[in-house]
């Protein structure tokens, strides 16, 4: 594997993934009369850690609004569970091996909550005052009827909403594709962009992509089956709890005059028919046409074919940079059935970064994750991408007859690059 080839002192970058709900069954309830012998308390620090790392599945009107735990008396009977999930990283599940690289945001729950937490469910997980629980603060969140980065400055959404089926009639997922004018009479850049599901229920997950006028009837034709057309650029992903990513000051994306935004959302299957309008929020950068314009890339596999009942099939892909460019972010992309994915950079000085190690694959959260600071990538660097790939029986998220072979040819990462050569105000096509 790649990282074989990476001596001890090289950096590597790593890939954190997602926020995603509590795996658990059934609440593991501890007696009413454990003794208290902990100060640390759920109104004061234990819902404060909730509402940073859980609570945008495990509440009201949002995706695992089956196990609440915004309030203590809903908390309370899974305090033993929390824990257990805390200390096996199940909760958030943190897919890559820490130590490899730094991101903008880290989804794995910080040692020290994870120290607090232990503390209040093996101290008896006392209550506390009333008066320290932010009841604003969860009410709004509750809500979900706000930006994370403030209000956008335009804000666009489908003309209608979507109507989604009842469970079983569309499998496990529904997935709808829309284009959505940005009505814009002129070049504009964007520093961030932002995505407000209007029903927190049901939409599991969000990507977001540039349609630029030249490829807007390709993107089309795809749109109809939710498959990306060659051409159509990933602005932005989102998942329940994520936090948006920001790019670094003075890069942003380049949104020609009449561009639109295509709007691809996975929505978790209910027992009732749900509807949903979902928005997209737009931050123009404030300082104009300045900076370093930025662009996603993908990286394709060859077409190959994964043999019946094979549990580790390798899959690669490489991608030559041709200029002097900085990854801001990046994302794999993968079937169901992956099971890990890594990737490296190769550069012509013959330094070797590690990009992406994701050793425990989930297909259904897909967020793009910022470096905390752009990886320098010179011309003739070489982006190798590994993904393997399990279709046998044993396999839970396989989608295929495990007793057949299968044909993939598919983009497997997607990288978010920076062009030194190319400022933003020359960034116009």
């Amino acid at each position: 594997m790649l990282l074989n080839s990476i001596r001890n002192g090289k950096i590597g970058i790593l890939l954190l993934l997602g926020i995603v709900a509590l795996s658990l069954t059934f609440p593991r309830t501890g007696s009413s009369h454990e003794p208290i012998t902990t100060k640390v308390m759920f109104n004061k620090e234990v819902i404060r850690i909730l509402q940073t790392n859980c609570l945008g599945c495990h509440s009201e009107g949002h995706v695992k609004a089956d196990i609440p735990l915004t309030t203590y008396e809903e908390a309370r009977p899974w305090a033993k569970a929390i824990k257990e999930e805390v200390l096996e990283k199940r909760m958030m599940p943190y897919q890559a091996v820490k130590g490899y690289g730094e991101f903008e945001h880290d989804y794995g729950v910080p040692q020290r909550d994870v120290e607090l937490l232990v503390s209040w469910v093996d101290g008896g997980a006392p209550k506390g005052d009333e008066k320290d629980y932010p009841k604003e603060s969860i009410q709004k969140l509750i809500k979900g009827d706000t930006w994370q980065q403030g209000q956008p400055d335009l804000v666009i959404q489908p003309q209608k909403e979507f109507r989604i089926s009842p469970e079983g009639k569309n499998g496990e997922n529904e997935v709808r594709c829309v284009s959505i004018a940005t009505g814009l009479k002129e070049d504009k850049v964007a520093a961030a962009i932002d995505f407000k599901p209007g029903n927190g229920a049901i939409v599991q997950s969000a990507s977001l992509y540039l349609e630029r006028p030249s490829v807007r009837k390709a993107v089309k034709a795809a749109a109809n089956k939710c498959e990306m057309a060659q051409g159509a650029e990933l602005l932005s992903t989102w998942i329940p709890g994520s936090r948006t990513g920001k790019l670094p000051e003075g890069y942003g994306f380049m949104l020609p005059a009449g561009s639109k935004v295509l709007m691809k959302i996975s929505y978790r299957k209910s027992d009732e028919e749900a509807t949903d309008l979902s928005s997209i929020g737009l931050y123009f950068s404030k300082g104009g046409q300045t900076g370093r314009v930025v662009q996603d890339v993908a990286v394709k596999s060859n077409e190959t074919v994964i043999p019946a009942n094979a549990d580790r099939h390798k899959v690669k892909a490489s991608y030559l940079i041709n200029e002097n460019t900085e990854a801001i972010a990046i994302r794999p992309v993968l079937f169901p059935f992956a099971k890990s994915v890594e990737a490296a950079a190769f550069r012509p000085d013959g330094t070797v970064e590690v990009l992406i190690w994701a050793r425990n694959y989930k297909y259904n959260w897909q967020p793009q994750y910022f470096f905390k600071k752009p990886v320098n990538l010179p011309k003739g660097t070489r982006i190798e991408v590994s993904a393997y790939l399990d279709n046998s029986d044993k396999n839970p998220n396989n989608p295929n007859d495990s007793s057949k072979s299968h044909r993939f040819a598919d983009t497997v990462c997607e990288l978010t690059l920076a062009t030194a050569a190319q400022p933003l105000r020359q960034a116009k096509r």
